[in-house]
Parts: C-alpha cells; structure tokens; sequence
C-alpha cells in the first residue's frame, strides 16, 4: 500500500489532488491531507507518509523550509507548483519529480507509478536523498549557470556542474556525456532530454545525435566542423551552422 500526504496551503488545491488519487490509482492507498506546514509536520510523523506532494510556494514556510525542517525522511517527494521557474529549474537538474498546476491527469498518474516502482528498491529512495541536497544547493546559487546536474546511471547518481560537460552524444534512447576529466557516462535518457534542459547553459544541438558545449569548442574549421577541447570533431549539420555562429556571436558580446 502506498500512503500520500499532500501539503498545500489551498484546501481546494488538497482536494482536487484527493479526487484524481482516488479516481486514477487504482492500487490500495491511503492519502490525508494539510494546508499548514506546521500542522503537516506533527501529521506526518504519526502517518509515516511513503510519498509526500509538496507544493512550494506557501505563506510562512515554503516547500523548501519543509524539507529542512524533516531533516531526514524515507518517503518520496514530489512537487507542485504553479510558476517559479527559478525552482523549478533547479528542481529539474537534481532529477526530482514535479507537477504544474493545474494538475495534469496523466503527468500525475506518470509521477506516482515512478513512486510504486521506486518503492521495490530501497536505494532509490536513499538517493533522492542526495537529490534533495544537490537541490538545495542549487537553489543556494543566484546563477543558474552554476546548478550541478543529476545523471543516474547503472552505478548510482552522480551530480556534476554543467561547465565540466564538453558534449553529450545520443545513442538511440540513451545519452553518453563527455567531461573534461576524460569521463564518460551513459545516461537512460534522450538527448532531446537534455537539449531542453541545458539549452540555456550554453550547449548548441549539432545535428540530431550531438550536443555541444560551446564554452568547450577549440575552432570552427571551414567545414563547419568543431573541434572541442576533448579533441573530438562533430559535424554540425548544414541548417544548424548559422545558428552556431549567431550563439557564438551573442556569447561574445555578453563576455
């Protein structure tokens, strides 16, 4: 069984998400609900939650302060907010889950059935220890340039600064990265992912199988192939090369 405790400071907000649990998860479950944190805080140590849905921004005390409030938990925790982007950036690089208000009904179902799985393997739950503190040290930067990523591969999760990435390489559903320590990761997720992810870090979509650092970029030969500092050469595809070089251009005039 899987218990659900919902934080959120509007109660139509709490009852809404009741409703969608009940009416969409068919497996046994028990959900409750608080629109205080201080009132959820006292509720969840007799409930012993396995997911908590917390939403961020609230008067008081926010998602955030929550979380450092529990110290250390062993349930899951998934976030619901209705804007910050700031947040929600930095909830993205630590690879945690959360939702946008209002609710979407399959991106709910998506998230809880990744919570039911997770809860046959305890080391996930561990882990998303680790990524709530590379969370907030995230949201300790002013400079989103400086948010460390969450790569999960078959060892583990690892957590990386996106300067030290020089270029990601998709391989069918996967992404393997390339640091400029000379280490590799293999990653279970696509590069389209990623683009989206990063595109605003300074990496530039090659051509459909590359993603390049631009910071990381030695020359542009005539060919318009580029030569990162790894030594590496990616061909940039033929559509994409103007675009290359007005990225280039724009970075230049911020430096």
């Amino acid at each position: 069984m899987i218990k659900i405790f919902i934080l959120d400071d509007e109660e139509a907000a709490c009852n809404v998400l009741q409703v969608l649990i009940h009416k969409h998860i068919p497996m046994e479950k028990e959900v409750r609900y608080a629109t205080h944190p201080v009132q959820a805080l006292e509720e969840m140590k007799a409930f012993q939650p396995t997911l908590l849905m917390l939403d961020i921004e609230m008067p008081h005390m926010n998602g955030f302060d929550v979380l450092n409030h529990l110290g250390t938990w062993d349930f899951d925790v998934i976030f619901t907010t209705a804007y910050d982007q700031y947040a929600i950036k930095a909830i993205r690089f630590s690879a945690l889950d959360y939702l946008l208000k209002p609710i979407d009904i399959l991106d709910l179902t998506n998230a809880i059935h990744r919570h039911i799985v997770k809860q046959q393997f305890p080391q996930a739950r561990q882990s998303q220890q680790e990524q709530i503190q590379n969370l907030f040290g995230n949201l300790a930067h002013p400079d989103p340039s400086q948010f460390k990523l969450a790569l999960a591969t078959m060892e583990g999760l690892s957590f990386h600064p996106a300067a030290d990435i020089i270029r990601c390489e998709g391989i069918n559903n996967y992404s393997m990265f390339y640091f400029s320590d000379g280490k590799r990761l293999m990653v279970s997720r696509t590069l389209k992912d990623f683009e989206e992810l990063l595109s605003d870090q300074g990496f530039f979509r090659a051509h459909k199988s590359h993603l390049v650092n631009t910071a990381h970029i030695r020359m542009i030969e005539r060919d318009s192939t580029v030569v990162m500092t790894d030594g590496s050469s990616i061909t940039v595809s033929r559509r994409r090369k103007d675009d290359l070089k007005q990225m280039l251009l724009q970075q230049n005039r911020k430096g």
